[in-house]
């Protein structure tokens, strides 16, 4: 499992819906693109509670848009004034979306499960609906369907299949929420500073040999030992290592969607690159 976790600070502090939309999709797509299992949004301790809150709903509808089938959106995500400018940002084009516009036996789509008249059907974004024969589907879920006669419109639901669907959402109230709940459960924490050492591509490499990892990035505002020294922790102690992931950096600030694309591409080419 392989999580990042940023301040919700990083919406909120933006001047607008639109511009809040664009740094939401950022996040979530450039950790789709390396494959990030969960992305965290805590509260740093600097943002007020509510807007917090409000900034962590702002984030969930905008991720579900976002994560879900363009096939399957006009059933699903009812119209929001929160979504105005979703429009304008490019498809995040998850690779389980690219699907065949004609069925085929053996063709495998996300599709709606919803009942009717007792029994199990899945919209799979075609003119109707396929009805479901076999295989563990939930009602009201979104779920893995392989076709398995194009003409009589039958599937099954292939539900021992992993595939990957975009990274899971989760909030935190606190920093130290955020640390308690990870550490507790086993993973390794990297905090990503400036003011931290250079790891070597050694240690990146264990690191990604790793079953569980946190990320934890700041925001430009307030870096990690700030959003620590806030929670009352010190972070040196509450995490396995401090790295500066962008050495000798020639701007003031980067900011925190920069420095987890340019974080996440560095973790990659570790886990994949030559002479591993």
């Amino acid at each position: 499992m392989l999580c990042v976790a940023l301040p919700s600070a990083v919406i909120v502090n933006e001047p607008g819906l639109m511009l809040k939309t664009i740094k939401t999709y950022q996040v979530v797509r450039y950790s789709s693109i390396f494959g990030v299992d969960e992305i965290v949004f805590y509260n740093d301790g600097y943002t007020p509670r509510d807007k917090h809150i409000e900034a962590s709903r702002l984030i969930e509808k905008i991720w579900r848009y976002l994560v879900t089938p363009p096939y399957l959106r006009r059933r699903i995500i009812p119209k929001d004034p929160d979504l105005k400018y979703i429009g304008i940002t490019h498809p995040l084009r998850l690779e389980v979306f690219d699907v065949e516009k004609k069925p085929r036996i053996g063709g495998r789509r996300l599709g709606y499960i919803y009942r009717d008249r007792g029994r199990l059907y899945a919209d799979i974004g075609l003119e109707k609906p396929f009805r479901i024969e076999a295989g563990e589907c939930r009602e009201g879920d979104i779920a893995l369907v392989e076709i398995t006669d194009p003409y009589t419109r039958r599937a099954v639901c292939v539900g021992d299949e992993k595939v990957y669907r975009g990274p899971i959402l989760g909030f935190e109230e606190s920093f130290r929420e955020l640390i308690d709940y990870y550490r507790g459960r086993g993973y390794t924490l990297i905090a990503t500073s400036r003011y931290g050492r250079i790891p070597s591509l050694g240690e990146i490499r264990e690191l990604m040999s790793r079953d569980k990892i946190l990320v934890l990035f700041g925001s430009p505002r307030y870096g990690l030992y700030d959003i620590a020294s806030k929670n009352k922790l010190k972070l040196r102690e509450v995490v396995d290592a401090v790295w500066n992931m962008v050495p000798d950096q020639r701007v003031k600030t980067i900011r925190t969607e920069e420095a987890l694309i340019i974080t996440l591409g560095i973790l990659n080419m570790a886990r994949y690159g030559a002479g591993h």
